[in-house]
């Protein structure tokens, strides 16, 4: 018993939530009171039990050893009632005081054998035919109840849904009233009743409670409950009461060996009902800690976007897939403009600079050049400027002149949305300058072979031609296709090649440049 309760002890002293939270609420003065109550445990786990049952004797007076006489079997099987109170200290423990009241009872034929001795104190009381007795009786038990349910999980890992089994002893002190008595009811002898040759008839008297006789008994036996719900359990009982007598059938050789048995049903409800926590032995205690620990791995490790970053410190749980991301799993965002680079078009604005939803900075003059960078900001429609977008009235290819590129995505010739403003541009500063012919240069990134990417370039350069002429009847032979495939690319991209935001450096590779033809 004292290795169970160290047991539970220490499992509540260790089974601690590191994250407990605190709500601070304003309770009215009822509830606190309730509140106060429930949480003492003098009152916690208390339950209030009633049970009827029958008894059955074992002693001198009996006309079997283990079953009751079929002739008269309600003499030697009596109604009890018990009331109880039970304290639950712990999983494993618990404390009940209960009042007993009701009888027992036994028989006897008349003397069969040698063994049988008759005891019959006034000479020639007993007539022959056989005896009875009946006994009044009272009883006060303190009961100590160990939960077998919970104990048993030391060895085994079965278990009964809302079933409970407990082995129970303890101590109680049993008033008793006995009346042994012939067949023909005439009285033979008594404990705790009026004595004298007038009691041969009907009237017998008992005595006060106070000079009853009284014997200290030896309480132990098995009971069960069934929860019915929070507060309602249904309780079965068999318990043996033994006293240091031989007094409790009125008939005394001395053997000192008087017990009877108690079977019973009944039900109990909880007060102030607070559940203790449920019982784990060391070993289920430790399966738990590693199941939670194992829990928290794969917690930890569970990345449902899989970005590579875990949910616990995702702060972008629904990153697209393929999508490269920082250490927090927010996706990358080179120029810091908000957008995220794989919906950003232009992911190389200028630091500060104010962009559209598609990450492409603001051109107010439409001449190719960002507000951020332009000096001049209000180029007259269609201007050749250069890359500051001050304009140039004298051009030639060594001038710095500019026109804004057409971007593409890996492996494709196709011109998405996202460069019609920059096409438009150049084709109006071809439309505003009749005489000016530009060299349509193609280039790659570097995936992919060599002549592949050659090629691929070419068919970037011919499809911008075809756009141009096509949507801005501009005339093809003011063009001139040609190829870099991967062989200039932008020194960003030697640079990054082993980072993770290569693909998105790699983008400004993935291009058609315009150059002035003499």
């Amino acid at each position: 018993m004292i290795f169970g309760l160290k047991l539970v002890i220490s499992q509540n002293n260790t089974n601690i939530n590191h994250y407990s939270i605190k709500v601070d609420t304003e309770e009215s003065t009822t509830k606190q009171k309730s509140k106060k109550l429930s949480n003492n445990n003098l009152f916690n786990n208390i339950e209030f039990g009633l049970m009827s049952g029958v008894t059955q004797f074992y002693g001198d007076i009996k006309q079997f050893d283990f079953r009751p006489s079929y002739a008269r079997f309600f003499d030697e099987i009596k109604p009890s009632y018990e009331i109880s109170i039970r304290k639950k200290i712990n999983p494993l423990i618990s404390l009940k005081g209960s009042f007993i009241t009701g009888k027992f009872g036994g028989i006897h034929t008349e003397k069969i054998g040698d063994n049988y001795e008759v005891y019959d104190p006034y000479n020639n009381f007993y007539e022959g035919k056989g005896e009875y007795f009946v006994t009044n009786f009272n009883e006060l038990d303190l009961q100590l109840l160990l939960n077998l349910s919970n104990a048993s999980s030391f060895f085994s890992n079965h278990n009964l849904d809302n079933f409970d089994f407990f082995f129970k002893t303890g101590l109680g002190i049993n008033t008793f009233n006995s009346l042994n008595r012939n067949f023909s009811g005439t009285y033979i002898y008594s404990y705790g009743y009026e004595e004298g040759v007038y009691l041969q008839n009907d009237n017998f008297i008992k005595k006060s409670f106070s000079e009853s006789p009284k014997e200290i008994v030896y309480v132990y036996g098995i009971s069960s409950s069934y929860k019915l719900n929070n507060k309602i359990d249904l309780n079965f009982d068999i318990t043996k009461r033994k006293a240091n007598t031989d007094y409790w059938d009125s008939h005394d050789n001395n053997a000192n060996n008087d017990y009877f048995n108690f079977y019973a049903f009944g039900i109990s409800y909880k007060i102030l009902n607070k559940e203790l926590k449920d019982w784990l032995t060391p070993i289920q205690e430790l399966e738990k800690n590693i199941n939670s620990t194992n829990a928290n791995i794969e917690w930890l490790s569970e990345d449902s976007d899989h970005d590579g970053v875990s949910d616990a410190f995702d702060k972008e749980l629904n990153t697209p897939m393929g999508v490269a991301v920082d250490g927090s799993g927010i996706s990358l965002d080179i120029d810091m403009d908000n957008i995220p680079d794989y919906i950003d078009k232009d992911p190389f604005s200028s630091k500060g600079a104010i962009v559209d939803n598609n990450g492409v900075e603001f051109d107010s003059d439409n001449d190719g050049i960002p507000d951020s960078k332009d000096l001049e900001n209000n180029t007259e429609t269609g201007s050749i400027v250069n890359q500051y977008g001050i304009s140039v009235i004298n051009y030639n290819k060594e001038n710095n002149t500019y026109f804004p590129s057409v971007y593409f995505e890996s492996g494709s010739f196709y011109i998405n949305n996202s460069n019609l403003k920059r096409l438009a541009t150049v084709a109006m500063i071809l439309n505003n300058n009749p005489d000016l012919r530009l060299e349509v240069i193609g280039n790659t990134d570097r995936n992919g072979d060599a002549d592949y990417n050659k090629e691929l370039a070419k068919k970037r350069a011919n499809s911008v031609i075809t756009y141009l002429s096509t949507n801005f009847k501009i005339d093809v032979n003011r063009f001139k296709s040609s190829s870099n495939g991967e062989e200039k690319p932008l020194s960003i991209e030697r640079i990054l090649n082993d980072l993770p935001i290569k693909n998105s450096l790699s983008k400004i590779n993935r291009r058609v440049d315009f150059r002035i033809i003499e």
